[in-house]
């Protein structure tokens, strides 16, 4: 079937039903934020520092069993439905979140909440498929940035909700009333808005096909470099997801409520940019938009290791996200498209080295601050955003662009 039919079959509620499914995806990762010492106190009866650390232990379990199951993915993606795997990884979530909320100890925990990691490895990998299946290439960028931002959006929802009707820390209450009813709404969503593959389509594989789907992987260069940049690109945002909070309140002794405000503020600013980029991807081009990014917006990194006046670092932070954030769609657009005939294979190898990449960023940047502060960690992200822009420019190309 050709592109122009495919297209034809997503209908105005395909799209919105991806982004509703990524957002869910989201909502549960307060479970080891924002409700970090919640859980810790139900399962251990005090947030002392082993509690915590034992309790953030869920985020690494989770992480491994992701990363294996996004290999067997690769494989499951060669001859399953692909509107089924996204079933699975959205019934996955929801199973994740019911499984967590009737923990009755911290090993039913950690047996249930890597289930909904695993979900977001599914659920991630095969809506950007799907988005490359069922529409024409023009229309695909818009579509990543719409699909990324609802990603975004849930952590600034879930903020609002937490602090308006969860702030007492009834981290259970939350997952019953907010973050169950978000992953079934996900599921209908998917169920009914998402189109299957034409039967006529449907093919019986042999093991050559997988071999096939991995080499056509790791045997294009610039494939292979879309990887390794990715996984450079997420390092840099570990700065974001790790680190910057802990700087804004050290650096300039404010309260965790105010950071709070802040980060809302930048989770605004980065949904937006995520939507703009969408837009400007197909007028500027994957590459360029994604090495432009990431290039102009490291130095602001550096440059904020210099300044003592807080809303000079916010501007600059705010400015800087807003260009960085622009990078997504353009880069998932970018390895969206460098193996077409094993697109399900090549986002579940992206979702590996994304994987990868923000542990690399958070340890290369704990190291920095041990041995250089916060000079050497800002110059450190700057430093891992420069590379992803070198690997990107130099390595890689952009099939639509020939």
């Amino acid at each position: 079937m050709k592109n122009e039919e495919k297209a034809s079959l997503a209908g105005r509620f395909f799209v919105p039903s991806l982004a509703v499914a990524f957002f869910s995806t989201w909502i549960i990762e307060s479970l080891t934020g924002v409700f970090l010492v919640d859980v810790a106190t139900t399962f251990f009866g005090s947030a002392n520092p082993v509690a915590l650390a034992t309790t953030g232990q869920l985020v690494t379990i989770s992480s491994v069993v992701s990363v294996v199951f996004a290999v067997l993915l690769g494989f499951l993606s060669v001859s399953h439905s692909h509107k089924r795997l996204l079933l699975i990884g959205s019934f996955s979530v929801t199973l994740g979140i019911l499984g967590c909320f009737f923990a009755p100890d911290f090993l039913f925990m950690q047996l249930f909440f890597p289930i909904e990691g695993i979900g977001t490895v599914v659920v991630g990998a095969m809506a950007f498929t799907l988005v490359g299946e069922f529409l024409v290439v023009n229309r695909r960028p818009r579509a990543i940035g719409w699909i990324l931002a609802g990603n975004s959006l849930a952590g600034i929802v879930g903020s609002i909700v937490i602090g308006l009707f969860f702030s007492e820390g009834g981290w259970r209450s939350y997952l019953l009333w907010f973050a169950l009813p978000v992953s079934l709404v996900s599921l209908a969503a998917v169920f009914f808005s998402v189109p299957s593959t034409p039967p006529q389509e449907a093919k019986t594989v042999g093991k050559e096909a997988y071999i096939s789907s991995y080499k056509q992987v790791f045997l294009r260069k610039s494939a292979v470099s879309c990887l390794i940049g990715a996984m450079f690109r997420q390092a840099g945002f570990a700065w974001v997801l790790v680190y910057s909070a802990s700087f804004l309140r050290q650096q300039f002794r404010l309260s965790l409520a105010s950071v709070a405000l802040l980060s809302l503020v930048g989770g605004a600013i980065f949904v937006l940019a995520q939507i703009v980029g969408g837009h400007l991807v197909q007028r500027v081009g994957r590459k360029r938009l994604l090495v432009a990014t990431l290039a102009i917006s490291s130095p602001g990194l550096m440059l904020v290791a210099f300044i003592p006046n807080l809303w000079i670092v916010l501007i600059i932070n705010w400015i800087g996200g807003f260009i960085y954030g622009m990078n997504f769609p353009a880069g998932i657009s970018l390895i969206l498209e460098q193996v077409p005939e094993s697109r399900g294979t090549m986002m579940s190898m992206s979702t590996i080295f994304v994987t990868f990449g923000v542990g690399l960023g958070a340890a290369l940047g704990g190291i920095a601050l041990i041995m250089a502060d916060w000079t050497g960690l800002l110059f450190t992200f700057a430093a891992m955003q420069l590379i992803a822009a070198a690997v990107f420019f130099f390595l890689t190309e952009d099939p639509c662009r020939k």
